[in-house]
């Protein structure tokens, strides 16, 4: 699957470049190798529509930003800046997918994690969840 020739694969990973660079720049945590492309790889292999780069890096983002804003406690700067910034780049990616539907399901997600926090297990069968949403 290619986007401009590009693996979409290698599209995502350009996307998220500079947000991982700036992590690795901060006090904070180190992001685990196992959560760097979870939620992008995921999207990959359940959705493959002209968007599929942008849906997987928006998918991406989602995690980061949550993940991000719940160590606002001990990174209080660090973790608020970059949270905000793979949120922005989350939106960013939504909108060229141009779907109703799937800003419905992310806004509902959202409002469930903010209640209790997801697991990334329960994330990825979300994000499952989505190729049905874009063929409504």
């Amino acid at each position: 699957m290619q986007v401009d020739g590009r693996p979409f694969k290698e599209n995502v990973r350009d996307i998220l470049a500079e947000g991982y660079k700036i992590w690795a720049s901060t006090a904070l945590p180190a992001l685990p190798e196992s959560e760097r492309y979870a939620a992008s790889d995921s999207s990959l292999s359940v959705y493959g529509g002209e968007f599929a780069a942008n849906l997987a890096a928006a998918c991406q983002c989602y995690w980061l930003f949550r993940k991000l804003h719940r160590m606002v406690g001990d990174h209080p700067v660090h973790a608020t800046l970059l949270g905000d910034y793979f949120f922005s780049l989350f939106s960013q990616n939504l909108i060229p997918v141009d779907s109703v539907e799937l800003n419905n399901e992310f806004a509902r997600i959202l409002a469930e994690d903010t209640q209790k926090p997801m697991e990334m297990g329960d994330y990825l069968c979300f994000i499952g969840t989505l190729p049905m949403v874009l063929k409504s």
